[in-house]
């Protein structure tokens, strides 16, 4: 499976956390994000009210939002060269 990185506010991120934990209790065992995001986009098939909200622009200008998530990614690229260096190098 490929996988990609996004970018969240924390706000959402706490958001979303709340979502895995209470899918979590449900389920009665572990989720991850993956999971949790799995979980709203059926949701939102089931409420089309829910994904029109959530399609809705952050109000954030573009180039401030491309300059974050290359930021994120650069973050990103950095720990996982870490975690390289650590557990294979």
């Amino acid at each position: 499976m490929k996988v990609t990185t996004i970018t969240i506010s924390d706000r959402t991120r706490r958001e979303l956390l709340k979502v895995a934990a209470e899918l979590q209790s449900r389920r009665g065992e572990k989720v991850d994000y993956e999971d949790a995001i799995e979980y709203l986009i059926l949701k939102s098939r089931r409420n089309p009210e829910l994904l029109r909200k959530a399609m809705v622009g952050s109000g954030i200008p573009s180039e401030e939002f491309r300059k974050t998530l290359q930021e994120g990614r650069a973050e990103d690229r950095r720990h996982e060269e870490e975690l390289e260096r650590r557990y294979l190098g």
